[in-house]
């Protein structure tokens, strides 16, 4: 392969497809690499499905690999600026806006569902607005498409077909050891097999699974790197004839509460409405839970499952909001080991 690219991007989750399909649609001839430590989408598979034990993959088919993590999820895009982290204060909230419309656009593209709850049914709504106030909740009004777990796999199947069309060059199985620098500028990459490509604009994309990772490297060519928030909490199962009404009108209800004692933000996220509650495995054999909701009656249960995270902030001199996060869920496998619940962990 030739080692010489006009862009390197480290990651081929949703952001770094994002990048390479944004790339390629404004100008056709740049040579673009993308690396990724996980497996092509074909490839990903979890042997935990048929074994129903986890046999310690590495890396694991459930987190990394070509569509990230979001590749065996629910599938739900969030249509609003209102909801996820802060690219509204980063961008503006029009800005933002402007940028979910055209994301959307492209999932309706490749072939999500057409349908958008949360937007039509003005009178329930409304109900739901009412309960939560008098709960002393806030309902985040947030339009949601479901792509489902299944359909959102072959979404991810067609976008990665698209890019290799499209002459990306797509490199698996491939960890970035060393991001090489000249004169302060990122000039390109070493790879733990000591490949080495170079590339006029190199651009990370790792993600939740590689926050560790590109801490690590920043820390290496000396680019300071600021504490972010970091998301704890545990995931809910529940009848679906306890949350049907919020179901059927909402699909995802964005409840938030602030605690009065330390006005924490504690807010519901990832609903599921029949769906089913999924052990993940980080590096170290850490477990944490997600959710799936599939699109077809075959997979659906008769639960629906949620997370309820709270929201935790650091400053200086604190400077490892990550491990504190692994650390909660340490102590809470060693309870899951005994039959409890296992913890939700989303630094972002």
């Amino acid at each position: 392969m030739e080692n010489k690219f006009d862009v390197i991007i480290i990651g081929a989750g949703p952001g770094g497809i994002f990048c390479a399909y944004e790339l390629m649609r404004l100008k056709k001839d740049l040579k673009v690499l993308v690396v990724e430590k996980g497996r092509s989408i074909e490839k990903r598979n979890c042997p935990k499905r048929t074994t129903k034990q986890c046999v310690g993959c590495k890396p694991c088919s459930i987190t990394t690999g070509f569509a990230g993590a979001g590749a065996f999820s629910d599938g739900k895009l969030s249509l609003s600026p209102d909801v996820g982290g802060n690219l509204p204060a980063i961008l503006g909230y029009e800005e933002t806006l402007k940028l979910i419309r055209e994301s959307d656009s492209i999932y309706l593209k490749f072939g999500a569902d057409t349908a958008v709850y949360g937007v039509d049914r003005e009178k329930e709504i409304r109900e739901i607005r009412r309960k939560a106030i008098n709960a002393n909740l806030k309902l985040i009004e947030c339009p949601i498409r479901h792509l489902g777990t299944e359909e959102g796999y072959k979404i991810y199947s067609k976008l990665q077909h698209h890019l290799e069309k499209e002459g990306v060059t797509l490199l698996f199985g491939t960890m970035v050891d060393k991001i090489l620098v000249e004169d302060g500028k990122a000039v390109g990459i070493m790879t733990e097999k000591g490949e080495t490509y170079y590339g006029r604009e190199i651009v990370s994309a790792v993600g939740r699974e590689g926050a560790d990772w590109f801490k690590e490297k920043c820390a290496e060519i000396g680019i300071e790197t600021k504490p972010g928030t970091v998301d704890i909490g545990v995931r809910v199962e529940v009848r679906d004839e306890i949350m049907q009404f919020l179901n059927e009108n909402l699909y995802e209800a964005k409840l938030v509460l602030y605690t009065p004692t330390f006005d924490d933000k504690v807010r519901t996220f990832c609903t599921n409405p029949s769906g089913e509650v999924a052990t993940e495995y980080y590096e170290g054999g850490l477990a944490v839970v997600n959710g799936h909701a599939y699109k077809s009656k075959e997979y659906k249960t008769n639960n629906t499952n949620f997370a309820i995270l709270v929201s935790k902030n650091f400053t200086k001199p604190f400077k490892t909001p990550i491990e504190y996060g692994k650390q909660i869920a340490q102590l809470s496998n060693m309870l899951w080991k005994k039959g409890f619940a296992g913890i939700i962990l989303s630094p972002r």
